[in-house]
């Protein structure tokens, strides 16, 4: 699978820079004297490109589960296709919510942890947890890791206090 990962990711790379404008550069890798990584200069022609690739791929899906049913496999085999298992709802069940109404499976089920994810910041250089818009607008509520110097942060945090009033 590391492989159709890799393919998926140079074929968005491509697509980022010839359908959405981005430029690609290499930069070393920090730490390493030899290693170098391929990254876009901007990443939004890439998020393009990954909403793009990702839309083809629910169309593809689709189309294949129809042509599997139509040659006259189950919404069973196409469960087990996709790696769906009888967990909370037989497997069948699961696989036509997935492609016909396009509903997860277990999708009620909520995690006992606050969905995030996280980045390196490109102005302090530290891991950043990223929360998501919050009700909250702080940005402290929203992201928490930067360094207490970081230039970018504190810009975020100049700009609250300015659209809020607020002064802390």
């Amino acid at each position: 699978m590391t492989a159709a990962r890799e393919r998926v990711r140079q074929l968005a790379e491509r697509l980022a820079v010839e359908e959405f404008g981005g430029e690609v550069v290499v930069e070393p890798i920090p730490g390493y004297q030899v290693l170098t990584r391929r990254r876009l200069v901007d990443p939004l022609p890439g998020v393009r490109a990954g909403r793009a690739l990702a839309n083809a791929a629910r169309g593809l899906l689709v189309e294949q589960a129809r042509d599997a049913r139509a040659a006259g496999r189950t919404w069973d085999e196409i469960g087990e296709a996709l790696g769906l298992t009888d967990s909370d709802e037989p497997r069948a069940e699961a696989a036509f919510a997935d492609i016909v109404e396009g509903r997860r499976a277990n999708a009620h089920r909520r995690s006992f942890r606050s969905p995030s994810t996280s980045w390196r910041c490109g102005s302090c250089g530290q891991l950043v947890t990223d929360y998501g818009p919050t009700d909250s607008s702080h940005p402290d509520d929203q992201e928490s890791g930067h360094a207490d110097t970081c230039a970018r942060h504190r810009a975020v945090l100049a700009q609250w206090r300015i659209d809020t009033g607020w002064d802390d």
